[in-house]
């Protein structure tokens, strides 16, 4: 038992080491195919669907669209502001360009909202990287951003830890009447796939909050792809959603609900109040039908980013964020799994797209490795907007696909206080007070890192790595604090007490934890395995001295043994 408190003492000490395991199937890295010339999303009238990247005003799909005249409006409630301070480096829009936007000069005339799921996450499980919440399974990846609004992140005495990774969050535990609720997230992101019979949800930004105190109007959501559909009842994903006190829409008009909807279509359902926990069924007092698409006009011009669920050779095909994309212009067509930008038009029927180009921005086969620690430089590359960053002895190169945010401070990051993006990085991190760095970065066939996402965080003299065990050198398992442990990840150099290496074992629901992943006992590290390693850093080497006794000693190791299944993840 003296083992488990100090490994979820541990757990707890780690909130800020982001790292990442590998993922699987094939494609390349930073790979494109153009074969018919089409107008970009900052075209006049054209939509670009993905993440904000950065600030600046905004950065989505590589462009930075000017917010001057742009009006942002939350799709689930109709509400439209001209107010850009609540957007995040993460959150997942459609941007309509204006019509006086252009490739040289983009400019948005409206920035749509509608994250994919709000409630209380039920279950997280670290080895997989997905969460559940409000019925749906959410993948984490190693370009998950994460963000905290808690109140008690300002409070004047004891504050809580910022939530910065996976492990930060709390999972419901108990059910019914005695459950006691996880933390309250809004999930954007992109719906997987169409055709699994289920909902899933790639994550790009989980924001945690404080719980709505009061009923409002959409503080519950989930959207998703229907998979049965009932009476007044409809299954979205693992959840059953009632609509018999509901309202329903088709089309933006008020119908009954009853026959409003079926398989196959994409719907989203909000309700004021929580349903019980953890949540299986929810009722909606608003329900509407979703297209996959951004714009259903045959012809126009729309940009889309996220991951590719499935692909067909013949014919030349493959389908991302449920929708399916004519490749028959490509050269050469993604895998399963890669994460890319797609520019293209909307076929006849509107419910397609043909695609004119595609660039794998994060491929499956890709390494990924997770970096905590001070910049030690940064030097401008030979193209424009690119830099190459020194961390922890490693250079990461630095570009505009790079997700760069500022958590350093509590409430930075939005566009009016925080232009952190490609074209202020350089000036930007070196006037930072904080020059300490959270950084996922993907390694390519030849080892060269370049960086998906870059957060700053506050000082901290603790420095991490996390990725797998490198094969040469050859692990040398130590003995005790005078023969320590010696290994590499990515070729940076770690030496480890023995005594401060556990095993990782994953508790179920039911034991109080939430599901969450703990470590306990020591382990042997090999060639291979998944490691999380939090330190010193100096000379080239980081130092992981024995745990101490009290709960907040960053010194440990973590090693999940094999790369754990289910794809590409951050495990904090």
């Amino acid at each position: 038992m003296k083992a488990l408190t100090q490994a979820l003492a541990l757990a707890g000490a780690t909130a800020l080491l982001v790292l990442s395991a590998c993922g699987g199937g094939g494609g390349s890295a930073g790979s494109s195919t153009t074969s018919v010339s089409t107008p970009s999303g900052a075209s006049p009238g054209a939509m670009s669907s993905g993440a904000i990247s950065a600030f600046g005003s905004i950065f989505v799909n590589g462009h930075e669209f000017g917010l001057a005249a742009a009006k942002v409006i939350d799709d689930d409630t109709g509400t439209t502001t001209t107010d850009v301070s609540g957007l995040e480096v993460g959150t997942s829009v459609d941007v309509r360009a204006g019509a006086n936007s252009s490739d040289a000069s983009p400019e948005a005339d409206e920035v749509h909202l509608h994250p994919l799921v709000r409630g209380v996450v039920d279950g997280s499980d670290v080895t997989t990287g997905t969460l559940t919440v409000m019925g749906q399974a959410v993948q984490v990846t190693a370009s998950t951003n994460f963000s905290d609004h808690r109140a008690c992140l300002t409070a004047s005495s004891s504050p809580c830890t910022p939530v910065t990774g996976q492990s930060g969050l709390v999972a419901t535990t108990g059910a019914g009447s005695s459950a006691v609720a996880g933390s309250y997230v809004t999930v954007h992101g992109y719906l997987f796939s169409s055709s699994s019979g289920s909902a899933n949800v790639v994550a790009t930004l989980v924001s945690v909050a404080d719980a709505p105190s009061a009923a409002k109007t959409a503080a519950y959501k989930v959207e998703g792809v229907v998979t049965a559909v009932a009476s007044s009842t409809l299954t979205i994903g693992g959840l059953s959603v009632d609509l018999g006190s509901a309202t329903c829409y088709v089309s933006g008009a008020g119908t009954a609900c009853a026959g409003a909807f079926s398989t196959g279509q994409v719907v989203s359902a909000i309700a004021g109040s929580a349903p019980a926990l953890p949540a299986t069924s929810f009722g909606a007092s608003v329900a509407r039908l979703r297209t996959k698409l951004v714009v259903e006009t045959a012809g126009a011009a729309v940009e889309l980013e996220g991951k590719v669920s499935s692909v067909t050779t013949s014919p030349a095909a493959f389908v991302l964020r449920g929708i399916g994309i004519d490749a028959s212009a490509l050269a050469s067509l993604p895998a399963v799994g890669d994460f890319v930008e797609l520019k293209g038009t909307v076929a006849s029927g509107g419910t397609s797209v043909t695609a004119s180009s595609v660039k794998v921005l994060h491929a499956a086969v890709s390494a990924t490795v997770g970096f905590e620690g001070d910049a030690a430089g940064v030097v401008s590359a030979s193209s424009a907007n690119t830099y190459t960053l020194t961390l922890l002895g490693e250079s990461i190169t630095v570009d505009s696909n790079t997700r760069l945010a500022d958590r350093s401070q509590h409430g930075s990051g939005s566009p009016s206080s925080n232009p952190f993006n490609i074209t202020t990085f350089q000036t930007y991190l070196a006037a930072s007070a904080s020059q300490h760095l959270l950084v996922r970065a993907q390694a390519d066939a030849s080892g060269n890192l370049s960086a998906m996402s870059l957060t700053i965080v506050p000082a901290s003299s603790w420095s991490g790595v996390g990725g797998t065990v490198d094969a040469t050198p050859a692990p040398v398992n130590g003995s005790s604090s005078t023969t320590p442990t010696t290994f590499s990840v990515h070729g940076l150099a770690v030496s480890a007490d023995p005594a401060s290496i556990v095993k990782q074992v994953h508790l179920p629901e039911g034991h109080g934890f939430g599901g969450m992943s703990v470590s306990v006992g020591t382990a042997t590290i090999a060639a291979g395995d998944f490691v999380m390693v939090r330190g010193t850093f100096a000379s080239g080497t980081l130092t992981v001295a024995a745990q101490g006794s009290g709960h907040h000693d960053g010194n440990f190791v973590i090693d999940y043994g094999a790369v754990p299944s289910g794809g590409d993840h951050d495990d904090f």
